[in-house]
């Protein structure tokens, strides 16, 4: 439910202690890594004798993978020819090794800087293996022409990148500044973390993930920080009991709504609702609650004061009432005015414990960020920011957020120790364990104005479930991208709307349990492939 995603740098030191502890031989598991490529590209093409490859090999170990594989896709009747990116005395090592295999069976090679690209115009296969994960930086010139040639001649043939597309950053997905467009990336023992940045969707194509033989002792011993959701996350829904009754699946409060603003609070109630939640109400202003109450009336309202405006002596009424409810989110639709920033920091002195704070409430506490520490002592509370929000508590902008989401996570985590979820294309989800993780989901259809509002009522509704807050915010994070892919099948060009979202929760749900299996390989995939008989 949660796979690894490392670094370079984490990936690069299992590698160093499978060879140095573990006696393993890199000439065996670039063997490995050419070999497990050369299994995709057959299932992809099916017959490969008398195809056409073209396999760039770079100066790296990822130059090496391409060595081996092009003496597979060789041994296989297949016309190769290798362009290598520097001098072949200059190879040593576990590549030079296996160019010495590849030389022997004379497959034809040239020097990048010496071949005219422009002369090839159709061919079968790319291999991709010019740059590895460990690339970071600006291209030069010389990749960026060779990159842009591939894409040229990729356009009418099938292109695999070797472990991530050439140009692509490892940790922020980032074309840098361009990056080669593949068909199928083969991520090789584990997927990297620059993979499953939204940078990189367009051009990883179809990500599997293939094991090259690094000890499972070594990854256990040495975890990375970051991993992947997949849909094994959703096995901590258990099947409901046939017996059950409303007050077992939880009773979720919401803070929010106002004069101009109820619908984004409806709109957790109903996400709330559709994901499971026995008794969803509404605690707003008691005029607002009074129209409510007349639309919806599967939401219990508890009127707070009256009139339509939120203000500091609502807490009375409220603390009341607040020991009946298993969680709470606040914030959707409460509007900035300044009377709702005091009712806001009177809620903080009686804090429910299991509070999820989206919204406005996110508004309220990065202009009051010393309220942070006294929200941190509480271990299940949760934030929940879009990069816009998540801005305003850096002093930067969203485009700013965007470019580094995995650096302001872990600076946010690292420095105030509370639970965050950060939405977007490839949501994350920073957890107290000081683990992160990705959703593997990047759909427009979730691009939509209250589809936030959805999510954090599925999260609300999970944490009045009795689930932890970090399995509440992986299931519901999971479980909501899992709408939004289903809505691209009646939606393709977008239009749908957020309380379809909710809408399409228990469908979605039921339709992947009953499917469900354990899937590692493809996580996402934005090509269309046709085999070749």
């Amino acid at each position: 439910m949660y796979l690894p995603l490392p670094t370079p740098e984490e990936m690069a030191a299992w590698d160093n202690k499978s060879i140095v502890e573990y006696g393993l031989k890199p000439e065996i598991l670039m063997e490995n890594a050419s070999r497990e490529a050369f299994g995709l590209i057959k299932c992809r093409l099916k017959n490969l004798s008398g195809c056409s490859a073209l396999v760039f090999a770079g100066s790296g170990n990822n130059g090496g993978d391409a060595f081996a594989l092009a003496r597979h896709l060789w041994n296989s009747d297949v016309k190769v020819m290798t362009l290598h990116s520097k001098l072949l005395k200059e190879y040593d090592g576990a590549a030079g090794y296996h160019l010495s295999l590849m030389l022997k069976l004379d497959i034809p090679n040239f020097h990048l800087s010496e071949y005219n690209l422009d002369f090839i115009k159709d061919v079968d296969i790319i291999v991709d293996g010019l740059l590895g994960t460990g690339f970071t930086g600006e291209l030069r010139q010389d990749y960026v022409q060779w990159i842009k040639a591939i894409n040229n001649v990729g356009a009418r043939s099938y292109v695999i990148s070797l472990d991530i597309p050439s140009g692509i950053d490892g940790v922020t997905g980032e074309p840098s500044p361009v990056a080669v467009r593949a068909d199928d990336t083969v991520a090789f023992e584990e997927a990297k973390l620059g993979l499953l940045q939204p940078e990189a969707r367009d051009h990883v194509g179809c990500l599997s993930i293939k094991k090259i033989g690094i000890p499972r002792k070594i990854k256990s011993d040495s975890p990375p920080k970051n991993y992947l959701l997949d849909v094994n996350i959703l096995d901590r829904l258990t099947v409901p009991r046939r017996t059950m009754h409303k007050g077992e699946g939880g009773h979720v409060l919401v803070l929010g709504g106002s004069q101009a603003l109820s619908g984004a609070a409806v709109l957790t109630c109903l996400g709330a609702l559709r994901s499971g939640a026995g008794l969803v109400t509404l605690a707003c202003p008691a005029e607002l609650a009074g129209r409510i109450k007349g639309g919806w009336p599967e939401i219990m309202t508890l009127p707070l004061g009256e009139g339509m405006h939120w203000h500091r002596d609502m807490i009375v009424a409220l603390q009341e009432h607040l020991s009946r409810f298993d969680a709470v989110v606040a914030g959707p639709g409460i509007g900035r005015d300044s009377s709702t920033m005091e009712f806001l920091s009177a809620y903080l002195d009686i804090l429910h414990p299991r509070t999820l704070f989206d919204a406005d409430a996110l508004y309220f506490l990065s202009l009051e960020q010393s309220y942070l520490e006294k929200i941190s002592q509480f271990r299940e509370v949760l934030l929940t920011p879009h990069p816009g929000e998540m801005a305003r508590f850096f002093g930067v902008t969203a485009d700013q957020i965007n470019q580094e989401r995995t650096r302001y996570v872990q600076e946010f985590s690292f420095r105030y120790k509370i639970n965050l979820v950060l939405k977007g294309a490839a949501t994350l989800i920073a957890g107290s364990d000081r683990h992160f993780y990705v959703s593997p989901f990047a759909t427009p259809n979730l691009a939509v104005g209250g589809s936030g509002d959805v999510l954090a009522g599925i999260i609300g509704s999970l944490m009045a479930q009795n689930l932890s807050t970090q399995d509440a915010a992986s299931v519901g994070v999971y479980w909501h991208g899992l709408a939004g892919k289903e809505l691209e099948n009646t939606y393709p060009y977008r239009g749908n709307l957020a309380r379809e979202i909710a809408d399409i929760l228990p469908q979605v749900l039921a339709g992947c349990k009953g499917r469900k299996r354990e899937d590692k390989v493809f996580f996402f995939c934005s090509k269309t492939h046709t085999t070749r008989d």
